[in-house]
């Protein structure tokens, strides 16, 4: 994928979304990526894997991992915890997707050159149905008795 694929499949991201903040962690240069963002954005920051445990910031709408970073699953955990409910991971074609799986992210396969794993905290566990004192075997005791 080139830069300006990358950047394109980025903006229509933001834009979809509505995304107004966005926490970037690479060692790249994105000023590319900033000009093109730059009308559609409040605030971009970068930051390095070094300072992420570090970062008391605020929370962002979206923070996008690139592939320059190699990242474990504390870290992943830390992200979604702490500083974002949507999160973009891109990596290299090498990755086992297992760890991403085990972590509620999802791949997008419309993305052929690099592998991108997307986590939605509001899109990933949807309400369902039979979730409910109703679907239980007892309804009439919900609450009621402490079985």
């Amino acid at each position: 994928m080139s830069k300006s694929g990358l950047n394109e499949f980025l903006l229509e991201i933001i834009h979809r979304e509505e995304i107004k903040t966005v926490l970037a962690i690479t060692q790249k240069d994105l000023s590319a990526f900033a000009e093109v963002c730059e009308d559609s954005l409040d605030s971009l920051s970068i930051l390095n894997l070094e300072h992420l445990d570090n970062n008391a910031g605020e929370p962002n709408d979206l923070c996008i991992v690139f592939d320059d970073i190699p990242i474990s699953k504390t870290q992943i955990g830390f992200i979604k915890n702490a500083l974002s409910q949507k999160i973009l991971i891109i990596q290299k074609n090498t990755y086992d997707d297992q760890n991403f799986a085990e972590l509620g992210f999802t791949h997008d396969t419309e993305i052929t050159a690099a592998k991108i794993y997307s986590y939605n905290l509001k899109t990933y566990n949807n309400k369902r149905g039979w979730n409910n004192s109703e679907g239980w075997a007892n309804p009439e005791n919900f609450e009621k008795y402490r079985w």
